[in-house]
């Protein structure tokens, strides 16, 4: 999956550093993300995942806080880097009310899920 990510961190004198990128592998605690502006291993970051619905208008938002586990160079021959990063897990939500019934039309509640599969 390929999506637009925003991160934030603070830096060693407290200064206030962010950088954007492309999510390469993304779970449900983690993700890998390709960028050129990486945080150091053990960074606490906050990170932001622009996800595009399926109606082709909206689009959802995942956040999460999450420390970064290691920082990758030069990337299969590519002059990018990268780096991973794990945490609790991500909060989702939508900018449009379009959109979130898209998104609950997907995820919906877990009873829903256990009923359709008798």
């Amino acid at each position: 999956m390929n999506a637009s990510v925003l991160f934030r961190w603070s830096g060693p004198e407290e200064e206030h550093c962010q950088g954007e990128g492309i999510t390469r592998d993304m779970s449900v605690s983690g993700a890998f993300i390709v960028t050129a502006t990486c945080p150091p291993p053990n960074a606490v970051i906050r990170m932001e995942v622009f996800l595009p619905l399926s109606d082709g208008g909206s689009k959802a938002l995942m956040q999460a806080d999450m420390m970064v586990l290691r920082v990758e160079h030069e990337i299969e021959g590519n002059p990018r880097s990268g780096f991973s990063a794990v945490g609790k897990g991500f909060s989702l939500r939508t900018f449009s009310g379009r959109g979130s019934r898209v998104v609950n039309g997907v995820v919906g509640e877990p009873e829903e899920f256990m009923e359709g599969e008798e």
